[in-house]
């Protein structure tokens, strides 16, 4: 992780997303926010020591491909890995505002439909939530969740959306958690993942350009993230 302040856009002592990470020069954070992308860019952070961990207690082998952790208790068992971990910031959003029927329309998708509301049978705690949250993702794959998702340009990208790459044998996803853009009006983001195994969602660096890292250029074409290859036709948005 980037510790070093002085050739650094990140702020390690920060731990909010939008306080965490300067913008480059002549760029600046773009106000505009959905209630999902409001709630994405004021998650907290994990002080800047911290580790990715696995569901299992396992420290994360490449400690170099990420420049922050999200403060989000993770299940304890191996769920939230790839694209599902889309799913649990899409879930906790839901369960932090309160809005029980969108968790009850996202169960709909799933293998084995259980509604939140019927789940939890009133009990609405976060350990209640965390319950269900696992169930939830033990029955989502990744062609339940491309059901939830709409294609969108990678000029009209917000915070919120998503890379998704489906495979036959493995697919992945990575999460827009802040965005920024010029007078021009070109735009550069900020990415999160979990990854396989089940693990802390958390925040990457940009392998491709250190100078701007963790920000990525919103372009056409290839989207390089440390440990995996998207294309901007893989933009995604929530329907």
């Amino acid at each position: 992780m980037i510790e070093n302040e002085e050739y650094s856009l990140i702020h390690s002592r920060e731990l909010k997303i939008f306080k965490k990470f300067d913008t480059p020069p002549n760029y600046e954070r773009n106000q505009n926010y959905t209630d999902f992308g409001k709630w994405i860019n004021n998650l907290p952070l994990k002080n800047n020591n911290t580790a990715v961990y696995s569901f299992d207690g396992q420290k994360k082998s490449n400690p170099n491909i990420y420049v922050g952790v999200l403060d989000l208790e993770q299940p304890k068992k191996n769920v939230q890995f790839n694209a599902n971990a889309m799913m649990s910031l899409r879930l906790e959003y839901f369960f932090r505002t309160k809005k029980y029927n969108e968790i009850d329309k996202l169960s709909k998708i799933s293998t084995k439909p259980i509604p939140y509301t019927d789940y939890v049978k009133g009990d609405y705690s976060y350990t209640k939530y965390m319950q269900y949250l696992i169930y939830y993702l033990e029955n989502t794959n990744s062609n339940t969740i491309a059901e939830l998702l709409k294609p969108v340009s990678i000029k009209e990208i917000q915070i919120g959306d998503i890379f998704f790459q489906k495979g036959n044998i493995k697919s992945h996803a990575v999460m827009v958690i802040d965005l920024a853009k010029d007078k021009n009006g070109n735009k550069i983001f900020i990415l999160a993942q979990s990854y396989y195994p089940s693990q802390d969602i958390h925040i990457l660096s940009n392998p491709s350009n250190d100078l701007i890292s963790p920000w990525y250029i919103a372009k056409e074409g290839t989207l390089l993230t440390p440990e995996w290859r998207f294309l901007s036709s893989d933009l995604m948005r929530f329907k």
